[in-house]
């Protein structure tokens, strides 16, 4: 199949953003910039969305969308009913920006949403659609990991919230022609969750930013980076640390853009009890994790069912030796032994791993040299938006064969 690179027969690509602050808008970003050669791309975004990192050659349309501001004081207080509102909103503004993309474009890539995973835009949409899936709706799936409250009585006032989300994702995410997604474990997750097939496109990260530091100064530091969320794995990674004889016992330092309220002081006063050198890092630029990564000796990954994981690839770009569970899509990405160490959910065999990495100078050297290779060759942005242009294409010259009516509201 040939993608077409003449800009006179570039096709019209809509792109829907409205991804919350992290690694997946700056996958979208990332992707946006190799896909340019091949579509005249216009981004539609809700007021609200984070900022997407986009050339400036590329239209971004930002829609007003008063409801998406953070939600605080009474309304936070009055969640079950200003949230199912939100959600009706959203529907609403949904509707307004697929008949602008309808009538203006030949086909749309929409990624997740920050508010329910599976963006309604897609149920109201005439043209060959592609869903990107970061994430389904973890809090709706994955119960006993992850909670949005503990409050028995907010959990009951709730529920008819949880039943919007879960019936708003699911039409949503049956609406689109064809879906992609990250790694292999979360092309499971659909598969069980929603009955669909999806394709997998691995990004990359970009390797001329994330280097090896020459002459780097190496801290007898370790990192663990992620949303301050209970599923993130902090709370192993200091475990883990923990359990490193005290005179080779590494800091941690744990970087992170959000925080689950009062989070991170229960991981400072974990870190006391357990006798954990832990600095804590929020909201920095990658131009201050970059000298994060060039000044430590490993990196832990401990996240549940972590649905890729660029963290790893950061750092292999950097260098840097990874510690990973073995679980979620970690798996995609590293050779355990080679680029990196995969090991079961068990601190235990982690803290064992890592006094072994950080004392073996041979074995940190063939990870540096093995993950460098792995990325630049095998997960480089360029490789995923080729793959990326290459489905979106298939899908634009089916479109004759799509034919669809929206949904109505």
């Amino acid at each position: 199949m040939t993608v077409p690179e003449s800009a006179s027969v570039r096709p019209k690509l809509a792109v829907f953003h409205n991804l919350p602050s992290g690694g997946g808008v700056n996958v979208a970003g990332g992707l946006l910039r190799e896909l340019q050669s091949f579509f005249s791309i216009t981004v539609h975004c809700p007021f609200g969305s984070s900022s997407l990192a986009v050339p400036g050659c590329i239209p971004v349309k930002t829609w007003p969308f008063r409801e998406g501001r953070r939600i605080s004081g009474l309304r936070k207080a009055a969640a079950p009913v200003s949230l199912p509102a939100r959600l009706r909103a959203f529907d609403r503004l949904c509707l307004k920006i697929a008949e602008e993309i309808n009538s203006t474009s030949d086909l749309v890539l929409v990624h997740n949403s920050m508010f329910v995973a599976a963006p309604p835009v897609l149920k109201y949409l005439t043209v060959p659609s592609v869903y990107f899936c970061y994430e389904f709706p973890r809090h709706l799936y994955e119960k006993d990991l992850i909670r949005r409250t503990r409050n028995v009585l907010a959990k009951f006032l709730l529920s008819p919230l949880r039943g919007m989300e879960s019936r708003m994702d699911r039409e949503s995410a049956v609406s689109a022609d064809v879906i992609i997604t990250l790694s292999s474990w979360m092309q499971g997750r659909i598969a069980d969750i929603y009955g669909l097939d999806s394709s997998v496109v691995r990004p990359g990260v970009d390797t001329d930013f994330w280097i090896i530091e020459k002459n780097a100064v190496r801290k007898n530091m370790v990192l663990s980076i992620g949303a301050l969320w209970p599923f993130k794995g902090h709370k192993m990674a200091i475990d883990v640390v923990s359990r490193v004889s005290p005179d080779r016992r590494p800091a941690l330092t744990v970087i992170a853009d959000r925080e689950y309220p009062g989070y991170g002081a229960d991981l400072s006063r974990s870190a006391s009890l357990m006798g954990v050198d832990l600095i804590l890092r929020r909201d920095i630029s990658n131009e201050e994790l970059l000298q994060f990564y060039g000044t430590c000796k490993a990196v832990l990954c401990c996240g549940h069912n972590e649905p890729y994981g660029l963290i790893p690839l950061e750092a292999m770009a950097c260098g840097i030796p990874v510690i990973a569970v073995r679980e979620g899509g970690f798996i995609d990405n590293i050779d355990s032994g080679e680029n990196g160490m995969l090991v079961n959910r068990d601190p235990v065999e982690m803290a064992s791993v890592l006094q072994n990495v950080l004392l073996n100078d041979d074995l940190r050297r063939k990870m540096t040299l093995k993950g460098r290779e792995f990325v630049t060759g095998e997960r480089s942005m360029k490789k995923a938006g080729n793959r990326l242009a290459e489905i979106l294409t298939d899908t634009f010259e089916k479109g004759d064969q799509i034919h669809k009516e929206p949904a109505r509201q």
